[in-house]
């Protein structure tokens, strides 16, 4: 007989929501804790970049983040895609009217168990966000 019962993946997405409301983080925190990361970090390659960076920005445990984004410019830049730097996309969505640096980290590897190992990869790319209030609070992607 199957097990009938919540997935583990929405499981554990739960849980990482109760731990972000148990310290106090919110969306736009949370934001910019997963995305932004400027000035760049210094790496001498992407694949320790995104190693060292999905670790301490809190993306590896309990679980490994299958793909993340880090985008290389100030929150309050990021944060004009929200108004005039922006063009409406559906719902809360806005396109970026700049580009943007980018490196993207996946996870190598067929389990999301750590330890994690992740390869990047860069670009310069028109970015998709959510806003709410006036804020990032999603990465939706690159155009």
């Amino acid at each position: 007989m199957a097990q009938r019962g919540p997935h583990p993946t929405l499981l554990l997405v739960l849980l990482a929501a109760c731990l972000a409301l148990a310290r106090g983080e919110t969306r736009y925190d949370k934001f910019l804790r997963q995305h932004v990361d400027y000035p760049k970090t210094a790496a001498p390659d992407t694949r320790t970049y995104c190693n060292q960076m999905m670790q301490r920005r809190g993306m590896t445990s309990p679980v490994c983040k299958f793909t993340n984004t880090f985008i290389h410019a100030s929150a309050a830049s990021i944060t004009t895609i929200c108004g005039s730097g922006g063009t409406p996309a559906g719902g809360n969505l806005r396109v970026s009217n700049a580009y943007f640096d980018l490196t993207t980290c996946r996870l190598q590897g067929g389990s999301q168990r750590p330890p994690c190992n992740y390869n990047g990869g860069t670009s310069t790319q028109r970015i998709r966000i959510a806003c709410d209030g006036g804020l990032p609070v999603h990465y939706d992607g690159a155009i």
